[in-house]
């Protein structure tokens, strides 16, 4: 789910507004150009129009000449002035040689031919302004503003009651066009007039505005398109930016945000550091004041982080009450003095109680080669799990805040990410085996009990104590699970020394704090026990010290449980840690076993010695047998036996031995 989550949050990066964009313009500009194509076509189709309606006069007008001449046995001369004189129109014609100079005109205009470049070649015939003209008049053809711009002003002065007006001129020139006829030696041209009336430019406008309407609609629907999809992506990226308890920059900002500093090619030889600032028992702090004084809290942390940022750094929340840092450092000091003052000035944001903070670095020092400058390898997730597995490598450790990632803890996080990879297939290989340690009498010093121990024997590595692997499964869980496979095989074990007559002698297996949250947790181990038809009473169930700090109700009807089932019940490492005396009073415990810490430092025997024989004197007390472990030195033994301690346990004796061999030693000592 989150390698599908991150594919996706990457498509979305990808994801532009700028295709919708380049499709509006390409649309716009297409219909711009179906407008202008529209418009210069139909201007030129009317222009030819009137071209075609001159020439055809022209040809006409040759006719009339040739007819004429041929039935009246005229010149072209009478036959010119008598075109002149009776038409219906009057125009003004002239005749010419063939090297077009003037021999005749009639009318008031006199062309002037001198001027070859004022002769424009209108194939078939020729088409000649006239030079004598004003020059506004010079012109053939209008642009398509000046047309409309007269078309408005002339449907201003109309009445639209009066249709006249379609018929009023808009623009109007004239030109020397030549007629053709059959008579050789004489060119004869009249005057044309080329006319362009309000209803021609009328109509085009009214075609121009419907294809215009017609494309509008669709334009500015994809524009409001265009329009709300920025503003959808807009709303959707800070959405996604946006961390919703602190209201500033969430986790996919600070990847997205730290991948562009760091591929800057400016910044290739910069030291950064990724830091993981965790604030401590931040859960406590809810608990005491609510949640929303916490959000509030993580609130002003996250303007604080804000404000302290330089350029080319960023933050944001990862979660809870941790933070992931971008900070760009000079070298490993100046940033270890940067953090130890940030997390000095972070202390006081909650004027009226006192917080404090821890934080892990991992250092990206500057690229060794130009083929890594710009960065591109690095998963700053890893990096930040890194600096997150830095910090916690500090649990415990009194006075230290700031740890830096070196390799140790490299080694830490591959072993501990190795041994989860494979606890699974161990477990259903037989990896873990089952290890007793003896425990002896003071007195007699023969076996009386012994305690369960798992050793991991791996083919790869070998034998794995358990203080490499123990841990791991207390933090994500496993324990249960391993639990369960302990209790089974002491089970087991006793119902072989029963079905072969050997000697049975009680053994001990621990139970992790983790199991005594099941509230079925007593008959769920008497199923594992009664599967193997093993007597209860030779199992004894020990509980660490820790277990005794979480919820006492449910803790005390489980072992009350327990004990109406048979087992017995031993409180493990007494002494180790701050053991509450309430917990010998209120829990019906039946052993004791006794830390040798007591005896360990310099100048401390004398008083251990007096912790450890008033306890015993306790425990005799409340009923309760003693098992000393640890035992190294023989007069540790003694000191025991002379304070009336029932069992010992220790290298002394002997150390933990598999199965075989205990039953060899249980054997001898009969």
């Amino acid at each position: 789910m989150k390698i599908q989550k991150k594919q996706k949050t990457k498509r979305f990066y990808k994801k532009s507004i700028w295709p919708s964009i380049i499709l509006f313009l390409v649309f716009l500009s297409s219909c711009v150009g179906m407008v202008l194509t529209f418009m210069f076509t139909f201007q030129g189709y009317l222009i030819d129009t009137k071209i075609a309606d001159i020439h055809e006069d022209a040809r006409n007008l040759g006719r009339m000449v040739d007819q004429h001449t041929k039935e009246q046995n005229e010149t072209i001369f009478e036959a010119a002035a008598f075109i002149q004189v009776y038409l219906e129109e009057d125009r003004d014609i002239c005749i010419t040689d063939e090297n077009d100079q003037v021999l005749k005109y009639y009318g008031k205009t006199v062309p002037d031919f001198g001027r070859a470049e004022n002769v424009q070649l209108m194939d078939p015939y020729q088409l000649i302004p006239d030079l004598n003209l004003a020059g506004g008049e010079r012109q053939i053809l209008l642009s398509f503003p000046q047309l409309l711009g007269r078309s408005i002003e002339a449907l201003k002065k109309s009445s639209y009651e009066d249709n006249r007006w379609m018929e009023e001129p808009l623009f109007h020139t004239y030109c020397w066009v030549e007629v053709p006829m059959q008579m050789q030696g004489y060119r004869m041209y009249y005057r044309a007039s080329l006319t362009i009336v309000q209803k021609n430019i009328f109509f085009m406008n009214v075609a121009i505005l419907v294809q215009m309407l017609f494309l509008g609609v669709p334009t500015i629907l994809l524009f409001v398109n265009v329009l709300s999809s920025i503003a959808m992506q807009k709303r959707m990226v800070n959405l996604l930016y946006q961390d919703p308890v602190t209201g500033g920059n969430n986790w996919c900002h600070f990847l997205e945000q730290s991948r562009k500093i760091l591929r800057r090619f400016g910044n290739a030889n910069h030291t950064y550091a990724v830091v993981n600032l965790h604030m401590l028992r931040f859960q406590d702090f809810c608990a005491c004041n609510g949640s929303k004084e916490g959000d509030e809290l993580l609130k002003k942390i996250d303007g604080y982080l804000k404000v302290n940022m330089d350029r080319g750094e960023t933050f944001a929340r990862f979660s809870k009450a941790d933070f992931g840092l971008l900070l760009r450092c000079r070298s490993v000091e100046q940033c270890e003095k940067r953090l130890k003052k940030l997390l000095v000035e972070l202390t006081g944001v909650k004027r009226d109680q006192m917080i404090s903070f821890s934080a892990g670095i991992y250092l990206l020092h500057p690229a060794a080669n130009r083929k890594e400058r710009r960065r591109r390898q690095i998963d700053l997730d890893q990096v930040y799990h890194f600096a997150s597995a830095a910090r916690s490598s500090m649990r415990g450790r009194e006075g230290e805040y700031i740890k830096l990632f070196d390799q140790q803890i490299l080694q830490e996080q591959l072993w501990r990410r190795k041994v989860e990879e494979r606890m699974e297939a161990a477990l259903a290989a037989g990896e873990f085996r089952l290890y007793l340690q003896p425990k002896f009498h003071p007195v007699t010093e023969k076996i009386v009990g012994a305690e369960a121990l798992v050793r991991w024997i791996s083919p790869e590595d070998g034998m794995i104590p358990p203080n490499r692997f123990i841990p791991i499964f207390e933090e994500n869980g496993f324990i249960t699970r391993l639990d369960d496979y302990m209790i089974s095989e002491v089970a087991k074990l006793q119902s072989e020394w029963k079905i072969h007559g050997q000697k049975q002698v009680p053994v001990s297996v621990n139970v992790s704090r983790v199991n005594f949250v099941k509230e079925d947790l007593a008959e769920h181990i008497c199923r594992l026990v009664d599967g193997y038809g093993a007597a209860h009473a030779g199992i004894e169930l020990e509980l660490t010290e820790s277990a005794f700090f979480g919820n006492k109700e449910l803790l005390q009807k489980i072992l009350k449980e327990l004990k109406m089932c048979g087992f017995s019940i031993s409180m493990d490492d007494f002494g180790a840690g701050y053991s509450s005396l309430n917990s010998l009073k209120d829990l019906p415990i039946d052993v004791l076993k006794l830390d040798m810490d007591f005896f360990r430092g310099d100048g401390s025997k004398e008083r251990g010695e007096i912790v450890v024989k008033e306890t015993i004197r306790l425990a005799k007390s409340l009923h309760m047998k003693i098992v000393a472990e640890g035992i190294e030195k023989k007069e540790q033994v003694e000191f025991l036996a002379e304070q009336g301690c029932d069992m010992i346990q220790g290298y002394y004796f002997a150390k933990p031995l598999p199965v075989s061999e205990f039953n060899e030693r249980a054997e001898r000592d009969g």
